[in-house]
């Protein structure tokens, strides 16, 4: 089967990273994924602040200052961060697994796209040249928006970047609450 020439690369980095966190967390288990996702909220507001300050620093400090070098300061300080959070990070996540096989392949892989919609959304919105602190744009015009009117992947990850960042929290809620009655 050929791929279709007008194939969008950003839909297939989409596709492929997505599909790599979610059979890593079905590996992992849930509780190690909810520890990727604890870390890459923590992560995502360090490298969101170092960036910006690294950002105003004054010229003196900080040569060959361009945009697109703090969008790459911020992913790699987030990559960086999550690995190290995750791998050697001093807090463990201690979640009751379920007993049912359908229902725990089930929970890893709601997991793991929720691990992956807030990590692919915040590297997507980093590079978009947006600040999560701020109400600013790296970019006088942006080159991502062209980026966003051609994938539709990416344009709904971007878009709706709220969702994204929010939903992991409202799920680790839902889960919480359940769990306690079951224990009771």
């Amino acid at each position: 089967m050929d791929v279709p020439t007008n194939w969008p690369n950003w839909d297939l980095f989409i596709i492929v990273f997505f599909s790599i966190i979610i059979f890593y967390s079905l590996m992992i288990g849930k509780s190690q994924t909810i520890k990727i996702i604890l870390s890459s909220y923590i992560s995502i507001l360090a490298s969101d602040a170092i960036g910006n300050l690294i950002a105003k620093m004054p010229k003196i400090f900080v040569t060959g200052q361009s945009d697109k070098n703090f969008i790459v300061i911020k992913i790699s300080i987030f990559v960086f961060l999550t690995l190290i959070l995750t791998v050697r990070g001093a807090f463990n996540i201690s979640i009751a697994e379920e007993k049912s096989g359908l229902m725990k392949i089930m929970m890893g892989v709601s997991y793991g796209v929720l691990s992956a919609a807030l990590i692919v959304s915040t590297i997507l919105v980093y590079v978009s040249g947006a600040s999560l602190m701020y109400s600013e744009n790296f970019f006088s015009q942006n080159p991502f928006d062209e980026i966003v009117e051609k994938s539709k992947l990416v344009r709904i990850m971007v878009n709706y970047y709220s969702v994204w960042f929010s939903l992991p929290v409202l799920t680790f809620l839902v889960t919480s609450l359940f769990a306690n009655e079951q224990r009771n």
